[in-house]
């Protein structure tokens, strides 16, 4: 008796013992596949000395650190402008810079110092759905073909954590390229939506022109950029004053006289940042290297000086980056979606992008190039429209003409796949942009801008509501600044704050 009780035991220890095996290679049934976002650039701490009495966040630094190592430039300022000593202006500028950025820089085969470390993400939860996403952020100046290996590796731990098959992605800015490098590696088995979110998938001019030397700092463009930094406070009064005050200062001519002492360090210094900081650490990041367009590619190589006979590896890095990815977009995007992966591509657009650069007018979402975000549409310059009688490059009978005249979609990528959000600044999101992605999200076939009333290919970004509206025909010329800030709510709410000093002065 004693043994077949023993026996019996045994069965239903041993049973019990599987049970957990097979809870593990059970299948979620919740039919919402795991969402991962591929971060933006600096999705994670690139740290120095990490568990030592030295460390220190390399990126992105500590605000009162990056003051403290720049607070020599404001005495060399001054003697600067006494004496007009470029060089020893120049001396103080550069030791900063390479004080804040200089351990960023990677070796000749592209890989960081040993004492340079950023955290590998893993995922630690088996929650998941529309709104719980897994964090996937890396270290941006790594080879994206790199990342993407790593990404490969979080990708079969989330699968293994939620019980899923596949996997779904938004991926946002530097996360695009990440994507397309891992895309190129692994294809698209595991992964049932990809979202591109505002990313550089053929690059920014930015990147492009900066690896060139074209360096220029227009005024208009400056000022446009530094009043698109000021959103939050559009409907408020102390938007009105800053915005009356960026004014005030241009008719002042306070901004001609700043510019006029910025063109002299460009023309005196340019060379020397260049050769002592910007080539020694920014053209040794892979990820940087990413940016730069195809027409820009080869001549920035020479630019930047990249050595065969000591950096072979790096520049193998690149090329396979460029030329392998970047060059092979529309085959590796279409073949995607053949493969019955649904792809999607928002950009932003009438926006300023980075003033310093030459090509300051192209029209963006502020930091990425619409042209290039959208993997190919044609766009009118920054504050003007397509040429009058102006018909779509590529013959079809679908409209891919945005209605204020400003956008030709028919020569993207993916012209059905691929929305415009106007007056989007890069990866500036809102109850909107949710509501929008997650009918992408629930969709098991591919939409195209034409299945959706509510999202038609060309978006009005409506901050204030958390909306969308579609664009309509613009009546008349753009407006300039001074009268666009004329006609909006914060001149009302600069008025109604003078018109209270005022009164409340009479009453004293």
């Amino acid at each position: 008796m004693k043994k077949i009780f023993s026996v019996i035991t045994s069965i239903i220890i041993l049973s019990v013992s599987f049970l957990p095996c097979y809870a593990a290679n059970e299948k979620c049934n919740c039919g919402e596949a795991p969402i991962i976002y591929v971060a933006a650039l600096g999705s994670a701490q690139i740290v120095r000395d990490k568990g030592t009495e030295n460390e220190r966040v390399l990126f992105r630094p500590d605000t009162n650190e990056v003051l403290k190592s720049f607070a020599p430039i404001i005495p060399a300022a001054a003697k600067l402008l006494a004496n007009k000593d470029y060089d020893a202006f120049g001396d103080v500028l550069i030791s900063c810079v390479n004080e804040v950025f200089g351990d960023l820089a990677l070796d000749n085969s592209g890989k960081s110092k040993p004492n340079v470390t950023t955290a590998q993400p893993h995922p630690d939860s088996a929650e998941h759905g529309l709104d719980k996403s897994y964090y996937f952020g890396y270290d941006f100046r790594l080879d994206p073909i790199e990342n993407a290996e790593k990404l490969h590796t979080y990708i079969q731990e989330v699968k293994e954590l939620t019980h899923h098959d596949s996997v779904r992605f938004r991926a946002s800015s530097m996360g695009g390229v990440i994507t397309a490098a891992y895309i190129r590696l692994y294809g698209t088995a595991d992964i049932e939506t990809v979202i591109f979110q505002c990313c550089p998938l053929q690059g920014t001019a930015v990147a492009g022109e900066l690896f060139n030397g074209k360096v220029e700092i227009n005024k208009n463009a400056l000022l446009r950029y530094g009043k698109q930094a000021l959103p939050a406070l559009d409907n408020d009064f102390r938007g009105g004053l800053l915005y009356a005050l960026i004014d005030a200062l241009d008719i002042a001519g306070v901004w001609d006289g700043l510019l006029g002492i910025a063109d002299e360090l460009v023309a005196n210094l340019k060379d020397r940042v260049f050769d002592e900081c910007l080539i020694p650490i920014f053209g040794t990041l892979p990820g940087i290297w990413s940016f730069v367009p195809d027409e820009y590619y080869e001549s920035a190589k020479q630019f930047m000086r990249l050595d065969e006979s000591t950096q072979s590896v790096l520049i193998g890095k690149l090329d396979f980056y460029h030329y392998e990815v970047q060059s092979k977009l529309e085959t590796l995007l279409r073949s995607s979606q053949a493969s019955g992966t649904n792809i999607y591509i928002l950009a932003g657009y009438n926006m300023q992008r980075t003033p310093l650069v030459t090509a300051y007018k192209a029209t963006s979402d502020g930091t990425v190039d619409t042209c290039y975000a959208s993997c190919g549409a044609t766009c009118s310059p920054l504050d003007e429209k397509l040429p009058d009688g102006y018909t779509q490059a590529r013959f079809t009978d679908k409209n891919f003409l945005s209605p204020d005249g400003r956008i030709d979609a028919s020569t993207c990528i993916l012209p059905e796949s691929t929305w415009f959000v106007k007056d989007m600044l890069h990866c500036k999101t809102h109850d909107g942009h949710r509501d929008f992605y997650n009918t992408l999200f629930e969709s098991d076939t591919q939409l195209t801008v034409f299945d959706m009333e509510e999202y038609p290919q060309f978006m009005q970004n409506d901050t204030v509501n958390q909306t969308f509206c579609a664009v309509t025909p613009e009546k008349g010329e753009p407006a300039d600044s001074l009268d666009a800030f004329i006609r909006s709510a914060s001149f009302y709410n600069f008025v109604k704050l003078v018109m209270t000093v005022v009164m409340r002065l009479v009453r004293i």
